[in-house]
């Protein structure tokens, strides 16, 4: 029976309609900016910064998507404890999930772009169980946390750990806290992030031991399965474009947002800037070297990278001060940082701590070590600490050029009574432009600086910070010849010097006598206190004042200033230059009741390396155990 006209157009205007509510839905869902994108609180690839998302992948999503030609909204990323984003970007069409592991159980789960980097999943102790996993085979001996629905479960299981045997919780800040009272011995999480979280809550992101890794994953993007294709590819395609480099040979932009976030590819993609500045930046048989060099060297290979050698620049003081100051993507390898400078720079250091002086000739240097250097005739750098510390001296009469080697001829010739400068890049510059090296001396200090690294002010605060995180754990962590690999790039450049301490000799004696009463009453709550750093043990106002403690094997018990040293064997192991001291310290005591003895050593209160006398004592604890209490004192002149 052949349908009425008018029936006919009613049902051929609700198929239309139909058809284009269909088509409009479709439509929606093949744009980026209508996509739900889901995450977690895991710095520093996605967190919460001042109310607002940041991020590694919040920057690197928002620049695909702009190359895509659909910016994505700020407002549009969700964070959710990791298990409901997981569950989420299954199980809802439309759903984008990041920074997300890409493994084998995961392959079919997810349409996949990537890979973006890699990471590793680490395990982390409390130090004072020193614990070290050379072989999976040890992990059943621990229990193990996890954060839910993680990798680093699968890592766990695929090592032979059942998943009912795991320790699961969906904030690793929890972890880290179950970690720390024991309930847990072993914190499985992925490195990078486990560094913030750890510093989070502690306060110090070595406070735990790094104990072992169960492998290293890749990190992706992933679509939910039934995110349309074409949405996907157009995604992938501006991915690929972000990886170009542009012709002019510059970063990509992909590099350009690595660096911003990541420590080693932000170092490797720095132009650092220098004037050569003996013992910090020099050049020897073309190749740069020095202590700053070392440095950054030494912490972009911790993080997989290296800094190209053509990426050092060495030019006349003013011009790299400028370069640096005006360009993006730069650094000044050494520079004294001093109030004038405090806004011009980012900086991460201190490196080292140098007196600027006014040398003289030899035969003169009486005459004008107590002479006012505003009566003085005084050759400078331009542009250099030593030209504002003259300045700030009451320095009239003086000379500028961007010649080292002019002004110290000057110097030799008499054209000028001195020259102001750093004292060790001075001493360098002497012996290789003077005619007679010995006969110039420094004949005043004007003042001492801490010299930093110091990055152009737009550089990303991230690269900075982490940066200087990296500096403090050089300094504080101890290999395993028991020195701190800062200590050991020092003394491949520099000897040790007297320190400006105002720390007494019976201020150690005091301290040394109140510990030893305390733990004589109480050994279990004064080691605990020690290793908290709490007073009198450390002292505040003098954190050059601390107390350490060994036991008769050399084992670290406790320790004020630097608690990361706890739980660790120092037997035959010795300061910078070899000498056993922690074995002469413990031997003195164990064989004497007390004593002294005198190494090189680190301080926490200035940057450098110093001559250190510590004073031990053997007391026994309530506990019935034996222990070596040491208070020292850095030597002054």
């Amino acid at each position: 029976m052949p349908l009425k006209p008018h029936l006919f157009l009613f049902i051929l205007y609700c198929f239309l309609i139909i058809t284009s509510i269909s088509v409009n839905a479709d439509t929606q869902t093949t744009t980026l900016h209508d996509l739900t994108w889901v995450t977690e609180e895991y710095p520093p690839f996605n967190f919460h910064e001042n109310g607002t998302a940041s991020g590694l992948m919040i920057d690197l999503i928002s620049a695909i998507s702009q190359k895509a030609g659909e910016e994505i909204p700020i407002e549009s990323f969700i964070f959710l404890p990791w298990n409901e984003a997981y569950h989420k970007a299954i199980t809802d069409p439309d759903t984008v999930i990041f920074a997300i592991a890409k493994t084998p159980d995961r392959e079919d789960l997810f349409k996949w772009v990537g890979p973006i980097l890699t990471y590793n999943i680490s395990l982390y102790s409390k130090r004072s169980n020193n614990i070290t996993i050379t072989n999976s085979n040890e992990l059943s001996k621990y229990k193990i946390g996890a954060v839910t629905d993680d990798v680093a479960i699968d890592n766990l299981i695929q090592a032979g750990i059942k998943r009912e045997d795991i320790f699961t919780r969906s904030d690793p800040r929890i972890l880290v806290q179950e970690l720390e009272n024991g309930s847990i011995d072993l914190l499985s999480y992925g490195d990078i992030a486990a560094n913030y979280y750890i510093k989070n809550v502690t306060g110090n992101s070595a406070y735990y031991k790094l104990s072992g890794k169960t492998g290293t994953v890749p990190i992706y993007i992933g679509f939910n399965k039934e995110t349309p294709d074409n949405v996907v590819e157009k995604f992938r395609n501006a991915f690929d474009e972000l990886k170009n480099k542009p012709e002019s040979g510059e970063m990509s932009e992909l590099d350009q947002v690595l660096s911003s976030w990541m420590l080693g590819d932000g170092l490797s993609n720095t132009q650092y800037y220098t004037e050569g500045y003996y013992p910090y930046t020099f050049i020897e048989n073309g190749t740069p070297k020095g202590i700053s060099i070392d440095i950054l060297q030494y912490i972009a290979s911790q993080y997989g990278a290296q800094i190209p050698v053509d990426h050092f620049t060495f030019g006349t003081w003013e011009d790299v001060y400028k370069t640096t100051m005006n360009q993006n993507g730069t650094a000044l390898a050494i520079l004294a940082r001093s109030p004038e400078r405090e806004n011009l720079f980012k900086w991460a250091g201190p490196v080292d701590k140098t007196p600027v002086v006014i040398f003289t000739i030899r035969d003169s240097a009486d005459k004008f070590r107590n002479t006012s250097p505003s009566t003085m005739k005084i050759a400078t750098i331009t542009e250099d600490i030593a030209a504002t510390t003259l300045v700030n001296a009451g320095g009239k009469d003086i000379i500028y050029s961007t010649e080292p080697k002019e002004q110290i001829k000057m110097l030799e010739n008499g054209s000028v009574d001195g020259w102001a400068y750093a004292l060790l890049p001075g001493r360098q510059l002497i012996s290789q432009y003077a005619a007679n090296a010995s006969a110039i001396v420094p004949a005043q200090t004007l003042q001492t600086y801490d010299f930093y690294i110091a990055f152009n002010r737009n550089t990303s605060p991230h690269i900075v910070n982490s940066l200087q995180d990296t500096m403090d754990l050089l300094r504080t962590e101890k290999d395993t010849s028991g020195v701190s690999i800062y200590d050991q790039i020092l003394y491949r450049y520099v000897q040790p010097v007297f320190s400006d301490s105002n720390v007494t000799v019976s201020e150690v004696t005091s301290l040394i006598n109140q510990t030893v009463h305390d733990i004589s009453l109480d050994a279990p709550g004064t080691i605990k206190n020690i290793n908290a750093g709490q007073t009198p043990y450390r002292n505040t106002e003098k954190p050059d004042l601390y107390v350490f403690v060994y036991d008769p094997d050399v084992n670290m018990v406790a320790h004020a200033e630097n608690p990361g040293m706890v739980g660790l064997n120092y037997h035959n192991k010795g300061d910078v230059s070899g000498k056993p001291f922690r074995d002469q310290l413990v031997r003195e005591a164990l064989t004497n009741g007390s004593g002294w003895v005198d190494y090189i050593y680190s301080s926490p209160a200035e940057t450098g390396l110093f001559w250190k006398s510590t004073r031990c004592q053997l007391v026994t604890g309530s506990d019935g155990k034996r222990y070596i209490i040491c208070v020292g004192v850095y030597k002054t002149k």
